[in-house]
């Protein structure tokens, strides 16, 4: 699948997200998902490969690639959670930018 939920509103794609989690367990099934949303393969991805100008630079679960020795990986990691602080920055500032 090729970025499957890229223009769905974020409600519709957090429940969207939960459906597929919870048809691929139910169903035991096997999915390839691109997704540039790092987020989204954390949360939807048993397995992630990390890919950057036509190679591989590593794959794995999401803990193990918390544990890569490639910067470019560890930043894709930490994307997720410096977009949570400053989320948490703005609403307890009044909302601005």
């Amino acid at each position: 699948m090729d970025e499957p939920f890229g223009a769905l509103d974020p409600l519709t794609r957090d429940a969207l997200g939960d459906d597929y989690r919870s048809l691929h367990r139910s169903l035991g099934l096997t999915t390839v998902m691109i997704t540039h949303d790092m987020t989204e393969a954390i949360l939807l991805a048993d397995r992630i490969a990390v890919m950057r100008s036509g190679k591989l630079l590593a794959q794995g679960t999401p803990a193990e690639l918390a544990n890569s020795s490639d910067a470019y990986v560890l930043e894709l990691l930490r994307t997720p959670r410096r977009q949570v602080e400053r989320l948490n920055a703005l609403l307890r500032h009044g909302g601005t930018a």
